[in-house]
Order: C-alpha cells, then sequence, then structure tokens
C-alpha cells in the first residue's frame, strides 16, 4: 500500500512538473516557424520604424523582414530587448546569436560578421522647429545629442569637433528628441529612416526639422558573431528567397510607403 501510494505521489509530481516545463517553453518563443532552430535576436525597443514596441509587442520593418526570414529558414526567433551598446558584447558573449539595427562599419568587421545588405539609409540632423540653427555652421556652442555606442555618435563628435560644439551621449533613442524638445541639447544626429518616421508620424504637431542633407550613406545589415557562418549564411538564403518572392517589397512598402 504504501509503494502504491508513493508510486502515485511520484506519477503526480511528474504531471505537474511536465505542465510547468511546457509552459515555460512557449514563453519564449516570439516568430518563426514553430520546432526549428532556435535562435535569439538583440533588439531595440524603441527605433521606429526599424524595431520598436507598440501596445506592448515589438513591431517594425527589421521585426517584420526577420520573421520573413525565419519562416523561411525554419528559425524559432526570440527576441531579447538590450541597449545598443550591449548589442556587440552580448554576440561575442553568446547571450545572443543575431544583432538587428547595426550599420556596418569596418572597425565592427572586425569584431562580428555581417549579412548582407538590406537596408540603405544616411545619418541626418534633427533640431527643434524653432531652432535658430539653420545650417552645421550653427552648430557652435551648440550640444548634439545621440545615441551612447553608435555610428551617430561618432558623427556628432565629429560635427562637434569640427564646428565647435559638444557631443553627449544618451541610452534611449527617445530621449534624443526629449533633451532637444526640453532645451537640454540643441540638436540630435539619428539615422533617416527613423527621424522620417517621426516627422510623418507627428503630422501637424511636427516638432521637428531636418537640417541640410544626409551626412553619410549607410548599409544597415544583420550581425552574427565573428566565424558564424551557418547562421550567416541562411539570414542571406531566407533574405534572397523574401526578395525574390516579393515580400521583401511589401513589407519595405508597409513601412515606408512606395
Amino acid at each position: 500500500m504504501y509503494k502504491m501510494k508513493r508510486l502515485l505521489f511520484l506519477l503526480g509530481t511528474i504531471g505537474v512538473l511536465s505542465i510547468i516545463l511546457v509552459g515555460c517553453s512557449n514563453s519564449n518563443s516570439d516568430v518563426g516557424a514553430s520546432g526549428g532552430e532556435k535562435v535569439s535576436v538583440a533588439a531595440l525597443n524603441n527605433y521606429p520604424p526599424l524595431i520598436f514596441k507598440q501596445d506592448g509587442k515589438l513591431t517594425g520593418f527589421e521585426y517584420d523582414l526577420l520573421q520573413a526570414i525565419a519562416e523561411e529558414e525554419n528559425l524559432e526567433l526570440e527576441f531579447k530587448e538590450m541597449k545598443f551598446d550591449g548589442f556587440i558584447p552580448g554576440l561575442q558573449s553568446n547571450q545572443v546569436d543575431i544583432a538587428s539595427s547595426l550599420l556596418i562599419r569596418e572597425e565592427r568587421k572586425e569584431v562580428v560578421d555581417f549579412s548582407d545588405i538590406f537596408l540603405n539609409s544616411g545619418l541626418v540632423l534633427a533640431v527643434a522647429n524653432n531652432s535658430s540653427i539653420q545650417s552645421f555652421e550653427d552648430l557652435k556652442g551648440k550640444t548634439i545629442v545621440a545615441t551612447q555606442g553608435s555610428t551617430t555618435f561618432e558623427k556628432a563628435k565629429e560635427l562637434a569637433d569640427q564646428y565647435g560644439g559638444k557631443a553627449k551621449p544618451l541610452k534611449e533613442t527617445d530621449a534624443l528628441y526629449l533633451d532637444v524638445e526640453n532645451g537640454n541639447a540643441d540638436a540630435l544626429v539619428l539615422n533617416s529612416p527613423t527621424v522620417e518616421y517621426r516627422l510623418a508620424v507627428d503630422g501637424d504637431n511636427v516638432k521637428f526639422r531636418i537640417v541640410g542633407e544626409h551626412m553619410t550613406v549607410d548599409e544597415h545589415a544583420f550581425a552574427v558573431k565573428k566565424g558564424n557562418k551557418e547562421l550567416a549564411d541562411k539570414i542571406n538564403a531566407g533574405l534572397k528567397t523574401v526578395k525574390e518572392n516579393g515580400d521583401y517589397n511589401k513589407i519595405h512598402e508597409k513601412w515606408f510607403g512606395k
């Protein structure tokens, strides 16, 4: 009798544990083919229209593009929201497998491998609508904010050195706009899709404007740990497929228009 009760207790315990484990395994899966190879992605949550949070869920051009690639290559994606300056260290320490929202730079090629290019853009300088800044020459004595650890901050430092201003790093993209809007900074440097999307969304209530032309010609790509050729090849194969079957154009039009 004792052995029977013990056996029933163990079976019940195993059943409860099984339910808990099943529940936990479902919580990490975000997009992609169910049962496919699990791949983690470092992602920003405030970088519209590329990748950002809306109604509590990640969305955006890069999010949709990665989802389409995952479907083609039988990958199951888990998005991990991180600060931008943690992306490359995250790849190097195996915390994540893919980093999104990266621009190709020679110094980055030394520490990570990039996929094929999926978007071209450029860095722009933006100021408040009522700002006295009309050209780069007006940056003398002004504070320029940009995202810490990014190419935007490198450009902000370059502008500050060239025109006698001051470069200030901030960790959050949203904070850049707030800093300028509140008068704590005079200008910000960001990628053109992000600024242009902000201007379009604000509509008649737009509070910012772009000064001058694009300062750079930039290429966006996904990054993987140095030497992870297998994953880079899968991303490239999926990207090639979605470009050929028309899905890329549909996603691009959804976020950037025709």
